[in-house]
């Protein structure tokens, strides 16, 4: 009798996410992990308890795959910010499904846009923007939202097939929103308080 193959848990998580990739978040069961393996839906359970588990580590596992794009961006473009935005984008062009597993789907339920201010992950980028603007750390905060808002919704929009626009295209509206940004916290402090 030929040995067991044993599978491991990143052949698992890879096989979960390519699934995802070609056929959305609803195609992702385990006799669809089995079939891509090509192997019985046993050593899915025995890596991970529950479906719900291996729907985690999945999301853990894109959600890094989607922070090193962002840094790449962020190091090979001049303007290092301009470079963070457009990887974001271009992460929703090009893998929708991935995209809408982290930010439209039950996993990004109940976060508020405001916590983001004070998420680790997104502390350099604020202090990048306090650095290029000479503004407070509040003002570059509300900069920070506002581009991202702006961000988020391009890549929405991109991830959903609800629109096109070409890289020029991106790349001035968010140099013009960030310019018009900067001018409005410039002016005497202007910060936005929420309720």
């Amino acid at each position: 009798m030929p040995p067991k193959v044993k599978i491991s848990e990143q052949a698992i998580v890879d096989a979960a996410i390519q699934i995802i990739r070609e056929e959305g978040e609803g195609a992702l069961h385990a006799r669809s992990v089995a079939k891509a393996l090509g192997c019985s839906v046993q050593p899915i359970f025995h890596n991970f308890p529950s479906m719900e588990h291996l729907r985690k580590a999945v999301y853990r596992k894109v959600d890094t795959l989607f922070e090193e794009q962002l840094l790449k961006g962020l190091e090979q473009n001049a303007i290092p910010f301009l470079g963070l935005g457009l990887s974001y984008i271009d992460f929703a062009r090009r893998e929708k499904n991935l995209f809408r597993l982290l930010f439209m789907s039950d996993e990004f339920a109940g976060k508020q846009v405001i916590d983001l201010v004070s998420n680790d992950a997104n502390k350099p980028i604020i202090s990048i923007i306090a650095q290029m603007t000479q503004l407070s750390e509040k003002q570059s905060e509300q900069i920070f939202l506002g581009i991202w808002l702006l961000v988020h919704g391009i890549a929405s929009m991109l991830a959903t097939n609800e629109c096109t626009l070409e890289d020029e295209q991106i790349s001035q509206l968010l140099i013009h929103t960030f310019t018009a940004l900067k001018h409005e916290y410039s002016e005497e402090g202007n910060v936005y308080e929420p309720n």
